[in-house]
C-alpha cells in the first residue's frame, strides 16, 4: 500500500511531487470510482513525475451532517485504503470534514484544499460538488487546476452505479446485484469479540463481529468466503462458511451480529479482523422454539451454503 495522509484545513502543505487526484467519498470503491482512479493513474502516467491519487473525506460527509442517521458505509478506512490502493491510487490523502471545511467557499476551495496538497490535476463524476452548499462544480475551478470531468458509470440498464442503490441492493437481501455494481463481492468487517459460545453449544462455533458503521444487509443467513488477519484460507486465502446477520431473536439481544461459522475450521481468533463477503442470501432470519429446531435449521443452512459456494460440487469432482 502506498502513502495515507490524514490531512485537515489549514496544516502544512504536503511535501512531495504533484498528484494527479481522483476525487469523491469513494464509499465501496465501486466500478464508477474505480474508472475515475483508472483514469487519473492514466493521466499521471502521461505527466512525467506526477502520481496517481485519491483526494476524499473522513469521516463521510453524510456522517457530518446526519449523526443520527442509521449505519450506512459500505467500507471502514481499513477496507477502503486497501481497495483504493488496489484500484491504482498511490497517494490517498483523507481530508477530515469538519466545520471549517464545511464553510469553506467553492471559490477558496482550490487556494486552500488543492494547491496545499500540489494537487495538479482533478478527475471527479460529472456531478461531483464541493464548497459551502455544495456550490462549486469541477467546471468553477477555471484555470486554477486541470480538470478531469468523467461521466456517471451506468449499468447495462442505463442505471448510474452508485453507492446508494448498493445500499438499497444489500437492504433487499441481494449481495449479487451489490457485486455487480462493486466489482467485488460485499464485505463486513471488524474484530472477532469474545461472545457467549452459544455456536459451542450448537456443534456449529462461529466468529462474531459487531457492524459498527457498515450498512445492515437484510437480516438472514448468508453463504460467505471470510478473510482472517494474518491467516491464510485455503480458497484464494479465505475460508468458506455461513453467517447469519441480525439480532439473534431465539436469544437475548446484543445488537447487530455477523456470526460466521467457518468450514473446517477450529482456531481461536478473538480480536482478529474478520472481513466477510456475503455471496449469496440463504434465507431471512427466524426465531426458533428450541435448541434442536435450531441446530437442525443451522445444518441445512450449512449444506445450502455449501452448495451456493459450489463446494459440494468440488469433493464431488
Amino acid at each position: 500500500m502506498g502513502e495515507i495522509i490524514h490531512w485537515t484545513l489549514g496544516e502544512a502543505a504536503r511535501r512531495g511531487g504533484p498528484l494527479v487526484a481522483a476525487i469523491g467519498n469513494f464509499d465501496g470503491v465501486h466500478q464508477g470510482h474505480q474508472q475515475l482512479i483508472e483514469k487519473a493513474c492514466q493521466l499521471a502516467a502521461g505527466q512525467p513525475g506526477s502520481q496517481p491519487a485519491v483526494l476524499t473525506f473522513s469521516p463521510h460527509p453524510r456522517g457530518w451532517f446526519r449523526p443520527t442517521d442509521t449505519p450506512f458505509l459500505l467500507a471502514d478506512e481499513m477496507l477502503k485504503n486497501r481497495l483504493l490502493a488496489e484500484a491504482g491510487a498511490a497517494t490517498i490523502i483523507h481530508v477530515t470534514f469538519d466545520k471549517a471545511l464545511q464553510q469553506t467557499e467553492a471559490s477558496d476551495f482550490a487556494a486552500k484544499v488543492l494547491q496545499p496538497l500540489n494537487i495538479s490535476h482533478l478527475v471527479g463524476g460529472a456531478d461531483f460538488a464541493f464548497g459551502k452548499g455544495r456550490s462549486g462544480t469541477l467546471a468553477s475551478l477555471g484555470e486554477s487546476v486541470a480538470v478531469t470531468a468523467m461521466p456517471l458509470l451506468t449499468d447495462e440498464n442505463g442505471a448510474v452505479i452508485s453507492s446508494s442503490r448498493i445500499r438499497a441492493a444489500l437492504q433487499a437481501g441481494q449481495p449479487g446485484l451489490a457485486a455487480e455494481m462493486l466489482g467485488r463481492p460485499p464485505v463486513l468487517a471488524g474484530p472477532v469479540l469474545t461472545g457467549d459460545q452459544r455456536g459451542r453449544q450448537l456443534d456449529f462455533p462461529t466468529a462474531n463481529i459487531q457492524l459498527g458503521a457498515f450498512q445492515h444487509p437484510a437480516y438472514g443467513v448468508y453463504a460467505i468466503l471470510a478473510g482472517i488477519e494474518g491467516v491464510a484460507g485455503p480458497f484464494a486465502g479465505y475460508f468458506a462458511g455461513v453467517a447469519n446477520i441480525g439480532k439473534r431473536p431465539t436469544f437475548a439481544d446484543r445488537g447487530v451480529l455477523a456470526e460466521a461459522h467457518l468450514f473446517d475450521f477450529d482456531q481461536d481468533i478473538y480480536g482478529k479482523r474478520l472481513e466477510i463477503q456475503l455471496k449469496a442470501f440463504v434465507r431471512p432470519e427466524q426465531k426458533f422454539t428450541s435448541l434442536e429446531s435450531l441446530r437442525a435449521q443451522i445444518a441445512a443452512d450449512a449444506a445450502q451454503a455449501k452448495e451456493c459456494l459450489g463446494l459440494q460440487a468440488r469433493s464431488r469432482a
